[in-house]
């Protein structure tokens, strides 16, 4: 019934508590007028990081697009960031308007907040729709486009309750159930999961997408990927503390270097450099590249950064963004967009943190050989470089 109200809430408010579904619906809009509002909430393996569920949005915002193309008049809700990994202080239900411009976002797909979406909706979602891969695998060692309904293999997280209601995690919102719930072994892409929307789950008027990293970007880096990515401008918070940074501690030219520690010491110790190492190599380029000021972006341990910093024995001078003023999530996009405008840039091998790097310089009109580098593990005079992912801005021009 609440959901039904939203056409006269649009015309009674532009925003919903901040949230940006406003006036810029324009000309797409008049397209899918004819169709009832719905909703597409999504989420991911909730042991994905920040900068993995970045993508992941793209991914389900193309997803969307496509959905309105077809005259579905779908609306993205955004899922509110959580409980991560790599945030010290596990922080919840934080929305996205914290992060990034909403305004902006609704220039490539209509979103709104999960809170708003509540107001509007209310605590029952129709239909939850688990992504998962096929249990046989590949037909025939092929990969091929297609979606099935199948047994769940491990949707273990929902549970039905008395009522016949689905319970989940649903961002820690403890009151959220869902009606239904399906699980759909799918191989595929945004147009595959787009696909099977229409076909399958039109009926609904609010659906979840769980396990959203399971579909891949339509083409990686292709002209509908870039068009997602441009769109996820940071917000006007991260734009003043990341610019009244840059005005009292680099003032002058500088470097930024991410350094990632933690897991990786673990998972990739073959690919990163020991704290020694990476001194040797950010002294070698501060001389190479005159760059006496180095942006230090890092989750190595507080003793791990004072050797290093002893390591560089004054030669550099170490600069850092006080994280403890700011959320966790905050202050990792920070980082990222006072990296995006360092004169020089070197992050770590495989670390998605430092490839929305990559993207924000790219982006930002920033030479390729200031941004695409690597730092080296220990023993190599030279090591593979990123991939240089450069910009499409013609639908007509083909990534491959």
């Amino acid at each position: 019934m609440l959901s039904r109200l939203w056409p006269l809430a649009l015309l009674l408010h532009t925003s919903f508590a901040g949230s940006s579904l406003v006036s810029n619906l324009g000309e797409e809009a008049s397209q899918v007028s004819q169709q009832e509002r719905k909703y597409l909430i999504y989420d991911v393996n909730p042991g994905e990081g920040f900068n993995l569920r970045r993508d992941v949005y793209m991914r389900i915002a193309n997803t969307v697009k496509q959905l309105r193309e077809r005259g579905l008049n779908y609306v993205l809700v955004l899922p509110p960031w959580g409980n991560l990994y790599h945030w010290q202080r596990r922080e919840k239900k934080k929305p996205w308007r914290e992060f990034f411009d909403l305004e902006s976002l609704n220039e490539f797909v209509p979103v709104i907040e999960f809170e708003d979406f509540l107001k509007v909706n209310g605590p029952i979602i129709d239909q939850v729709v688990y992504l998962q891969n096929y249990a046989e695998g590949w037909t025939n060692g092929h990969f091929e486009m297609k979606a099935d309904e199948r047994e769940c293999i491990s949707a273990d997280q929902y549970y039905l309750m008395e009522g016949n209601l689905w319970r989940g995690i649903f961002f820690s919102y403890e009151n959220v159930r869902a009606k239904k719930l399906v699980c759909l072994s799918i191989q595929g892409q945004s147009s595959t999961l787009a696909d099977a929307i229409e076909a399958k789950y039109t009926d609904s008027l609010s659906i979840m997408i769980d396990r959203g990293e399971t579909i891949l970007h339509d083409e990686f880096g292709g002209y509908s990927y870039w068009s997602a990515r441009k769109s996820m401008k940071y917000s006007k918070k991260v734009h003043e503390l990341s610019n009244a940074f840059k005005a009292t501690e680099l003032k002058e030219p500088y470097m930024c270097v991410h350094l990632r520690r933690r897991d990786f010491v673990r998972s990739h110790a073959k690919d990163i450099p020991s704290i020694e190492g990476a001194a040797e190599q950010i002294l070698n380029l501060s001389k190479e590249k005159t760059l006496k000021t180095l942006y230090l972006s890092t989750d190595a341990e507080n003793h791990e950064v004072e050797k290093l910093k002893n390591l560089l024995n004054g030669k550099v001078e170490v600069k850092r963004f006080d994280a403890s003023t700011v959320s966790d999530g905050t202050a990792s996009v920070v980082d990222q967009w006072i990296c995006a405008h360092s004169d020089y840039f070197i992050g770590t091998h495989l670390s998605t943190f430092s490839f929305r790097i990559h993207e924000d310089r790219e982006i930002l009109g920033y030479k390729p050989e200031a941004t695409f580098n690597r730092l080296c593990a220990d023993g190599e005079e030279s090591c593979e470089q990123p991939t240089k992912w450069r910009i499409v801005n013609d639908p007509k021009q083909r990534r491959w």
